[in-house]
């Protein structure tokens, strides 16, 4: 005879087990789902609510008597999407003010009225000289449904449990039992994972204790694309948020191995299928199995004293001994009225601020999308302005040599020669053009002046001429009244300078010459004035 039925409450379904834990470990005697899937002639259950609860309770009463299930207390879990879950930190404080601390520290970051809810929590441990637990809330109007439930079933309820922390009680009987393989470390983070086509949950466990659970809705469960991203998804959230204490692996409960095959060659961590009634009841068909796990896992915590959330019974302080510790709770007690009073009247300021942020969430979501659309535009222009980095202002160039050139009529240019200089293969130029100047000088250091002046010319170390060097050719052929009689060619490397770097803009004489041309054009008559402009600065 069972001395528990196990109740898991499903958007499309309720999953009931029955089951013996007063001998050693649980022994399951009755698995009835009622459900969409069971249900041949739409005998489907409605979501639970105060207006409901009799209805079905009634309805499951005849189920149970049909599946000779006998009367006992009533355990009920509840999913993930039905509760709130915050981590509260709080100082070290004597475990009978600690429910007192917990829930006044809890109230502060809720805009819930304390009146609305039922709260209960798990310590976590310590940490950097202070207490942290995991605070669990439910909406009194959806315990007080279960409590009508109950009534109806003619049972005492006796624990009220959110699903994740059954599933995680679940999970610790199949390593028990062997039925998975265990992580490699038994204290690092484990993850649990539950689907139906109502939706799933994902549940982080470490040491035993819940950490870390998320739900997941039912139309990402019905798209694998979308489910295998979400799954992706979580876990990186959670390696960022304790990247010391990475996931080891992924058990699924899945009584017919339906998913884990998929989700093995999706995810970066083990994946390992469970059946939670571990061959229990074999009437149940392998698609329904893992359904069960959370109404197993309520009889597995009970059984292992695992179940530290009971919204049936919270943790609530105890009656003091000491005077000034009751003083204490009173002055806490009416401390967290105040605060209840000011999260009532701040609730309205929060529902505009929430309202406000709803609309910042869209503005983002719009820039973010202009950003995209505008991406291939960016890499264009990106790559346009590497291929003008290659030009080289070539009036400016011409302008600067003009301006270089002996006023003395001591050097003329004869050859100007200028070749660009390839890329190679990783699109790097060492420069971008090879110059070649060849001279008719009077003298050698003439030459050499102006040779001079392209180094001069370099704000740090070839800057802007690199490798400048002067070889001298020897006399040239004598003309009747010429004097360049010597000849230089000077080659240097160029590269390539914005256009704002450019700062010459004076104006300068050219020499006066009086006979000859030693060049390629014709020399300007004496005393003839060349005014250079400046070259057109590109924007």
């Amino acid at each position: 005879m069972a001395n528990f039925i196990a109740i898991d409450l499903d958007s499309q379904g309720l999953y009931v087990v029955a089951g013996d834990t007063r001998r050693s470990g649980l022994k399951i005697t009755h698995a009835v789902p009622w459900s969409a899937d069971t249900s041949a002639d739409g005998d489907v259950p409605p979501i639970l609510t105060v207006e409901t609860a009799s209805a079905i309770g009634e309805t499951l009463r005849d189920k149970l008597r049909a599946a000779n299930i006998a009367p006992a207390p009533i355990f009920v879990s509840i999913g993930r999407d039905r509760v709130i879950l915050k981590e509260v930190k709080y100082p070290p404080v004597d475990p009978v003010e600690e429910p007192a601390v917990v829930r006044f520290q809890a109230m502060k970051e809720m805009t819930e009225s304390p009146d609305d809810i039922v709260l209960d929590y798990a310590p976590l441990g310590d940490s950097d000289g202070e207490r942290w637990a995991m605070v669990v809330v439910m909406r009194k109007d959806l315990f007080n449904a279960i409590q009508t439930l109950s009534q109806k079933l003619g049972q005492k309820l006796v624990g009220v449990t959110p699903r994740p922390y059954a599933v995680a009680a679940v999970l610790s009987r199949a390593l028990a039992a062997g039925v998975v393989p265990p992580p490699a470390e038994p204290t690092e983070a484990i993850a649990a994972l539950t689907l139906s086509p109502a939706g799933g949950e994902f549940t982080i466990v470490r040491g035993g204790e819940v950490t870390f659970t998320l739900a997941i809705p039912a139309p990402v469960v019905a798209n694998e694309t979308m489910l295998i991203a979400q799954l992706r998804r979580n876990l990186a959230v959670y390696a960022g948020q304790h990247p010391g204490h990475p996931v080891q692996a992924v058990y699924l409960a899945d009584g017919g191995d339906v998913w884990a095959e998929r989700l093995r060659s999706a995810l970066s961590v083990p994946v390992h299928a469970f059946d939670p009634l571990m061959e229990a009841v074999p009437e149940i068909p392998a698609t329904l199995r893992g359904r069960f796990a959370g109404a197993v896992g309520l009889l597995a915590g009970r059984s292992a004293d695992r179940l530290p959330i009971n919204f049936a019974a919270p943790r609530k302080p105890e009656a003091p001994k000491d005077p000034a510790k009751k003083r204490l709770l009173v002055v806490a007690a009416m401390a967290l009225l105040l605060c209840s009073a000011i999260l009532a009247a701040g609730r309205y300021y929060v529902q505009g601020v929430q309202a406000q942020l709803t609309g910042l969430y869209a503005q983002r979501d719009e820039l973010k999308s202009q950003i995209t659309q505008t991406g291939p535009d960016a890499i264009r222009l990106k790559a346009i302005d590497a291929w003008t980095k290659r030009e080289v202002n070539w009036l400016d160039e011409l302008y600067e040599l003009a301006d270089r050139m002996p006023a003395d009529d001591s050097v003329r240019l004869n050859m100007l020669t200028a070749t660009a200089i390839q890329a190679d293969k990783t699109g790097k130029q060492e420069a971008q053009a090879n110059v070649e100047i060849r001279l008719a000088a009077t003298d050698n250091t003439a030459a050499t002046r102006l040779s001079d002046a392209f180094v001069r010319a370099n704000p740090t170390a070839n800057k802007y001429y690199a490798g400048t060097n002067i070889n001298f050719s020897g006399p040239l052929p004598a003309t009747s009244g010429n004097k360049h009689t010597y000849g230089a060619t000077i080659r240097l490397k160029l590269n390539r300078r914005e256009p704002e770097e450019y700062t010459l803009i004076n104006r300068f004489t050219p020499a006066k010459t009086t006979s000859g041309a030693t060049g390629l054009g014709s020399t300007p008559d004496p005393g003839t004035t060349v005014v250079v402009a400046p070259a057109p600065q590109e924007k």
